[in-house]
């Protein structure tokens, strides 16, 4: 089946290169893409990149980590897991500030400085249990935070490495997955 799928391929690249010539431009195929591109040259494709932070890009997040949990490289979806934290809550600062922020990567500062602007920091004033509940959500996020920096890939710690299962690295995406949507939610009402 393969063989004869790439010789089909073959044959409609060769008859569309056959009418391309004159222009001198030919079809590439690299990794199932195609362009179309000077003769002899090779095809370069650029990760298009991400202009804005939005519900779409959260759920995505499972796309992209889908690899890496077949892959077993739990430590790889704990850092994306936590990337994604810090791009939404940087999103978040620059479209409320209108100002470009600058991280210096930490997650539990620019956290602190997102849920100021958003007005989600617990409040004498409010009901307890909104509280708690937003106390539980600054704990997710310095759980992740901590995990991705003292126990992932992005360290070395020897001996001391807390090996992650899939379970957790699976509480881990969905828990970063939940916040953003939370936070976007936040955000789109203000």
């Amino acid at each position: 089946i393969h063989r004869t799928y790439d010789a089909i391929a073959k044959g409609a690249i060769d008859t569309i290169n056959a009418n391309l010539l004159l222009s001198r431009k030919e079809l590439r195929c690299l990794r199932g893409m195609f362009a179309i591109v000077d003769i002899g040259t090779e095809p370069v494709f650029k990760a298009t990149k991400i202009k804005v932070v939005n519900l779409q890009y959260i759920r995505e997040l499972p796309k992209r980590i889908e690899d890496d949990i077949k892959n077993k490289d739990y430590d790889s979806v704990i850092t994306k897991s936590r990337t994604l934290l810090e791009e939404v809550l940087i999103y978040i600062i620059e479209q409320l500030t209108k100002e470009r922020y600058k991280s210096n990567g930490d997650l539990i500062k620019i956290y602190q400085e997102a849920t100021d602007l958003l007005n989600m920091r617990q409040k004498k004033e409010w009901d307890k249990r909104v509280n708690e509940l937003l106390g539980v959500l600054h704990k997710i996020v310095n759980s992740i935070s901590s995990m991705r920096n003292i126990n992932s890939d992005a360290h070395g710690v020897g001996a001391s490495r807390i090996s992650v299962s899939e379970r957790e690295a699976l509480l881990v995406a969905n828990s970063a997955i939940m916040l953003s949507e939370y936070w976007l939610g936040v955000f789109e009402k203000k």
